[in-house]
């Protein structure tokens, strides 16, 4: 029984330590999908919240935004792609979190995860042929 107790406790601190702003992230992931990047993620409680807006990073530490989704209630799931990773000059690993923003304007930041890509030798030609023309 004591076992069952310290799980429970434990289950719980954890969906508490996962609720930032109004929204309760149950669960958040990014995986490659050839040259793009698929995000996922599904939340628990959405209360005055706003919307996700989708940040990319080449290195963890400076994020720029790259897609924003409007939140549409409690226990919703949400998908991302990002379609725009060739515009990064001779990158293959991303980082992307998501900037969770209530209606009053205060915000957090989910944890941030890791994304290599693949490019095929014309997709990388190309993105040094637009990298000259920037």
């Amino acid at each position: 029984m004591t076992k069952k107790i310290a799980a429970i406790s434990a289950l719980l601190v954890l969906l508490a330590s996962s609720a930032w702003a109004g929204v309760e992230l149950l669960s958040w992931s990014a995986s490659p999908l050839g040259d793009h990047a698929r995000l996922e993620w599904q939340t628990g409680q959405e209360i005055d919240f706003q919307t996700f807006v989708i940040e990319r990073s080449p290195d963890g530490q400076r994020f720029l935004p790259v897609g924003q989704i409007a939140a549409t209630g409690s226990f919703s799931e949400y998908y991302f792609t990002d379609q725009s990773p060739l515009d990064v000059e001779n990158e293959r690993t991303f980082f992307y979190r998501l900037k969770l923003v209530d209606r009053n304007g205060a915000a957090s930041y989910s944890e941030a995860l890791e994304v290599t890509l693949s490019f095929t030798p014309v997709q990388q030609t190309w993105g040094t042929i637009k990298a000259m023309f920037r």
